[in-house]
């Protein structure tokens, strides 16, 4: 699956396809520029025309596919459901079929774990914190309230929902790695299928 196509500048799609073969199977520190210009057949002169680093070009990589698993959910989501649950069932659903889809992106982030570049780590964390905002500003958006006991504070429930997700999605990265196998990818949709029926029990009337 190509990831870059772009019939603007086919040129700059390769070097984009290449640096993500190689970012994803060696990880930032041993990928090497000159591999990734000699599979996208360009000079090493054009790579750094239009990206002015190895560092530039990592992250603009790891920004796109963090984008292209967020359109894929915002895409994927019912939003006319207005049922908060559901919604976050589904979007945890889509997320996760988009990386088992995107394999190439699953093994960025799985190599992304041992990158110990500050800056990296700044600016990706940055992007990983905007798009998880934008994430849940969306789904949180124009939900049912009448579905709440009306005994509960809804605010803070909805924030219980959003640490929950997130501390299962953390700790289930922590002990796979970002390995986005079928069977890990399952475990953890079963896991967050298990916290929003309790959620329900909890908050729904």
């Amino acid at each position: 699956m190509s990831e870059f196509l772009s019939k603007v500048d086919a040129r700059r799609s390769r070097i984009l396809e290449a640096a993500l073969a190689e970012f994803a199977d060696k990880g930032y520190k041993k990928a090497s520029t000159n591999t990734i210009v000699r599979e996208a057949k360009v000079s090493k002169g054009l790579l750094f025309h239009y990206f002015i680093s190895k560092k530039d070009l990592y992250i603009y990589i790891f920004k796109h596919a963090k984008d292209t698993i967020q359109s894929e959910l915002f895409k994927g989501v019912n939003f006319a459901d207005r049922d908060v649950l559901n919604r976050l069932y589904s979007s945890t659903v889509i997320k996760v079929e988009s990386y088992n889809k995107h394999k190439l992106f699953g093994k960025l982030f799985e190599k992304h774990e041992f990158i110990q570049d500050q800056d990296i780590l700044i600016q990706t964390q940055k992007i990983n914190d905007d798009n998880t905002a934008e994430a849940y500003e969306k789904v949180y958006n124009t939900i049912d309230y009448f579905l709440f006991n009306e005994v509960i504070d809804i605010d803070r429930s909805l924030q219980v929902m959003k640490w929950t997700i997130e501390r299962i999605t953390n700790d289930w990265k922590t002990t796979y790695h970002c390995k986005f196998t079928k069977k890990n990818l399952e475990e953890l949709k079963l896991d967050i299928s298990h916290y929003l029926d309790l959620f329900r029990d909890a908050f729904y009337r």
